[in-house]
Order: structure tokens, then C-alpha cells, then sequence
């Protein structure tokens, strides 16, 4: 069992008692007007102050003026300090005082009074805690044998008299005790839900899976750490902030109105990875329908898949090895051969060429699928961007001719900024990112020509580099498919290029995406969400 906040249950117990003494002064307060109406009224003189109307009246009077005065106490005096156990306790006293001086000017216990002394013991046993509050029903006791033992002296009661007030002890402790009771059961049932509240808080709070309650205006209720940086990632941000992202909204709304509740997908920006987003309603349509919403970070998921992919993958490899690759190799032996023969024609060596380049072509497609199953898990390791991307660049371009231009351009990059990712990985996505650039470039220009920028966004704050050539971009109607396997605009690629890197990306916790460039050709962006 998890220990309760010993301050908030505090709190919340002096709120409970404050509740139930304002109760108490409303009850008081009615009484006594009461009292004062029928002491007032002629039909029940023979009830009310009838042994001694001038002790009623002024003790009525003050009563009545006290109990107002302590209703009205909260005004000037904090309720919590009134609700501790010495203000109450004077005050229940004071009350069992008053109570029995108008007992005692009424004639004593047989004018009834005395059964209003056993609501004021009663709430001394939920008011007070401990053994302490068993000396308000002594007190009341005790006042109410002294105040017969006077009567009698003066020969207004009978011996009869003194048997009543004995029960009506017996009656005072009965209630204390049993209210004493029921306010400790009370007392033990909410620190077990005041601890299980405690103990849903911490889970919740700990989950890795957001949880938000928010009302039907996009108005947060509640939200747990994990919620929090998921909606809010930026760095420094008023995570306290209790407005729902407006998409995220939106997306909520339709899926009311359309009745379907299946996840959805959202991103509070185009640089942060994208949110599985669940949802479900609470309330009754008569009341007011608050929205319970689960946020996951896709990226686990991602990996999951990825990780089933890479196995599928690893199986397939093995059989294309066993099955293809051996039997492609001995043709494209047997077609190089062929392709040495003195007596072929002009023809016949073309056809012995396509041979051969197709075979090329199939073992690259062998290598790269082989090459993506047997990838091992993200080493990512801490890298200075800027010493790192010219070291590469300075081994990339050696494959290439020496007017081959590649700029660089640091964006906002403190000197010494570093990034966490698997140098073989990144080595591999941004050399096929600027091999495929390269080469549309100089399709497109002549040159072989390209530009890395690395920057930082101002508003979340994201590390980013950036490949931009020079070439014609990538048509619009072909953007949504450009990261799936297999799929290729050209008839001499495999299809697996931006794939690979995509999932290298996926396996650093960085996200890699596409947009038009300035120069008209193609940018790719590596996103560092995580940095």
C-alpha cells in the first residue's frame, strides 16, 4: 500500500470538518429562532422558560446572537483555523451550557429539551476525533444531574425525574460513541481511497501512453507527464496550458459525428513523429460528455513493426540467397562468356549486354534486401555534426569527379552541436541521399551539385539536416508512395533506396521526409525528434 500524502489528506479532512461545523452552525442557528419563536408564543409558555422565564429569555438572546456570530465568523476568521479541534470543542461546550440553562429554565428534563443536548454530543463524535470527544457527553451528563439536583432542591421536579436524566445519560454516550464510530469508519474507508486515488495517480502519471480527460470544447481536465510531452514537446512550453491541440480537436469531433471510433493518427507538428490517438466518451448524453484520450508515441509501435519486417525480411533473404542468387551468378557468368565469343554479330552482343546488366541490376536488389535484413539494432553515439559531415564528405566525393560541388551550409549551429545516431547508419542514409541527388542534379543541370543545411527550428527547437540537389523534384502524385518498398520511378532502380533509409531513420528515432526545394529539385529532411 502506497503511503498517503500526509498534507493533502490533512486538507482534505479539515475540509470535511469545516462542512460539517458550517452544517452544524445552520442546525444551531435554526434552533434557536425556534426556541425564541415558542418562547414567544402564548400556546407554549407552559413548555418553554416556564420554571424561570427571565433565565430563558436572556439566555435564548444570548444564544441566539453567539450562534450568529460564530455563523459569521468565517467572513473574518479563516473556517479552517474555527474547524480545529479547540474552537469546536469550546464550541460544543458552550452549546451543551446554553442547552441546559434553558433546560433547567424550562423545568428541567422533563420539558423535552434535554433530547437537543443528544444532537450536539452526536456531532461532537464526528467533529472531534480521539478519546477527547467522550468527555462532551460527560459534561452533558453531568450538567444535566446538577441542573435536577438544583430543580429538585427547589421543588419543581420529582425523584422520577433523576431516572429520565439517567437514561437520557445513557442516551448522550450511546450517540457520541456510535457517531465516534461511524466517523472512524468514515475516516478509514477514505484514506484507503484517498490512497488507491493516490495510487491511480502514480500509475497514470508513470504510464508511457498519454492520458488526457478534456470536455466537449477542448478544455483539458486532466492530463498525465506522459500526455504532456507528447501534446506539448516544445522545449520551455507552458505545459500547463489547458487548451487541446485545435487539429487534435477536430479530429475528435468528426470522428463523433461519423461515429467511427478507431484510432487516428496526429501530429502537433510536421517535424514531431506522428501520435496514435484512441478515444473514448464519458458521461451521459444529460450531462456533460467529457472525452477520454489515449496518445501513443508511434514510434515504439514502428519499431515493433520493423522489427517484424526485418524477421519476414531475414526469412525471404535466406530463400532469394538459396534460390536466386546462385543460379543469377551462372548466368551472368554464361552471358559475360558469351559476350567474349569472336563470331557474335552486333545484335547478339546487345542482347548479351541487357543480360548482363539485368543480372547486375537483380543482385543489387539480392544485396540491398540482404543487406537490410541482416542490419543490427541503432548503436547511436554522440557526434559533433559539423566535424562528422565533413569527414564524410570528404570520403563521398572521392567516388566522384573532381568538379563535383557539395556545399554545406550550418544554419544556426552553435559550434561543438552534437547529435545522437548511429554513425553507419547516418553514414549510409545521407550517401544514398546525395548519391540519388547527385545524379538527378546532373540529369537535370549538367553538374553534379548539391547542398547540405543543418539547422535548428526556432519553434520546437528540432535539429534537422537537410539534402537538396538541383534536379526536377519528385511529381506530387508519386510523393505518398516514395518510401515504400520495391516502389521506383526509374526502370534501372531496385525501389529500396529511400525505403532503407527511411527505416534507418525509424530505428534512430529520427524522421525523414520530403518537400519541394527552393531549387526546384528535392529536399529531404532528417529530423532529430528526440535532440
Amino acid at each position: 500500500m502506497v503511503a498517503v500524502a500526509g498534507a493533502d489528506f490533512d486538507n482534505l479532512r479539515g475540509l470535511q470538518r469545516s462542512a460539517t461545523l458550517r452544517v452544524y452552525n445552520y442546525y444551531r442557528i435554526l434552533i434557536s429562532f425556534l426556541f425564541l419563536f415558542l418562547f414567544l408564543d402564548e400556546n407554549f409558555s407552559e413548555f418553554m422558560g416556564a420554571a424561570n422565564p427571565q433565565l430563558f429569555q436572556n439566555t435564548i438572546l444570548v444564544y441566539l446572537a453567539c450562534n450568529i456570530l460564530i455563523g459569521l465568523a468565517p467572513v473574518v476568521i479563516s473556517s479552517d483555523f474555527i474547524a480545529k479541534t479547540g474552537p469546536t470543542f469550546v464550541i460544543l461546550i458552550a452549546d451543551i451550557i446554553g442547552l441546559t440553562l434553558l433546560m433547567s429554565a424550562s423545568g428541567g428534563v422533563s420539558s423535552g429539551l434535554g433530547n437537543f443536548l443528544i444532537f450536539t454530543v452526536a456531532f461532537g463524535g464526528g467533529l472531534i476525533y480521539g478519546r477527547i470527544s467522550t468527555v462532551l457527553p460527560a459534561i452533558a451528563f453531568i450538567l444535566t444531574l446538577f441542573n435536577e439536583f438544583y430543580l429538585f432542591f427547589l421543588g419543581q421536579n420529582e425523584l422520577q425525574s433523576f431516572f429520565q436524566a439517567g437514561i437520557l445519560g445513557i442516551v448522550y454516550f450511546v450517540a457520541n460513541i456510535f457517531f465516534q464510530s461511524l466517523s472512524q469508519q468514515i475516516r478509514s474507508k477514505e484514506s484507503e481511497v484517498f490512497s488507491l486515488e493516490q495510487i491511480n495517480q502514480i500509475v497514470v502519471d508513470q504510464m508511457r501512453t498519454g492520458v488526457a480527460v478534456v470536455s466537449e470544447n477542448g478544455l483539458i481536465k486532466l492530463i498525465n507527464t506522459a500526455g504532456k510531452q507528447l501534446l506539448f514537446p516544445k522545449p520551455g512550453a507552458d505545459q500547463r496550458t489547458s487548451q487541446l491541440p485545435s487539429d487534435l480537436l477536430d479530429k475528435i469531433v468528426g470522428h463523433k459525428l461519423s461515429g467511427n471510433h478507431q484510432s487516428t493518427t496526429f501530429r502537433v507538428n510536421p517535424d514531431s513523429p506522428a501520435l496514435l490517438v484512441d478515444f473514448s466518451t464519458i458521461g451521459s448524453p444529460d450531462d456533460d460528455i467529457d472525452t477520454l484520450i489515449f496518445l501513443e508515441d508511434s514510434t515504439e509501435v514502428q519499431r515493433q513493426a520493423q522489427q517484424l519486417k526485418l524477421a519476414a525480411l531475414g526469412r525471404l533473404s535466406a530463400s532469394i540467397a538459396h534460390e536466386i542468387r546462385n543460379p543469377l551468378g551462372a548466368i551472368s557468368h554464361a552471358a559475360q562468356l558469351l559476350g567474349e565469343s569472336t563470331g557474335l554479330d552486333k545484335g547478339d552482343r546487345r542482347l548479351s549486354e541487357i543480360i548482363q546488366n539485368h543480372c547486375i541490376r537483380m543482385n543489387n536488389v539480392i544485396e540491398n534486401v540482404l543487406h537490410l535484413s541482416s542490419r543490427h539494432t541503432a548503436e547511436p553515439k554522440t557526434l559533433v555534426v559539423g566535424e562528422w559531415l565533413k569527414g564524410f564528405i570528404e570520403d563521398f566525393s572521392a567516388g566522384y569527379p573532381d568538379k563535383t560541388i557539395i556545399e554545406v551550409e550550418m544554419n544556426n549551429i552553435p559550434k561543438g552541436t552534437t547529435i545522437d545516431f548511429d554513425p553507419l547508419h547516418l553514414s549510409q542514409i545521407l550517401g544514398n541521399l546525395c548519391h540519388n541527388g547527385l545524379r538527378y542534379s546532373a540529369r537535370h543541370t549538367g553538374e553534379f551539385r548539391q547542398k547540405i543545411k543543418v539547422g535548428i527550428e526556432e519553434s520546437p527547437g528540432t535539429r534537422y539536416i537537410e539534402v537538396i540537389d538541383y534536379g526536377q523534384g519528385v511529381q506530387e502524385d508519386l510523393v505518398t508512395n516514395l518510401f515504400e518498398p520495391f516502389y521506383t520511378t526509374e526502370t534501372s532502380g531496385s525501389g529500396l533506396g529511400l525505403y532503407l533509409s527511411n527505416e534507418l531513420c525509424q530505428a534512430n528515432d529520427t524522421n525523414l521526409t520530403y518537400s519541394k526545394a527552393d531549387t526546384s529539385g528535392s529536399c529531404f529532411r532528417i529530423s532529430f525528434l528526440r535532440q
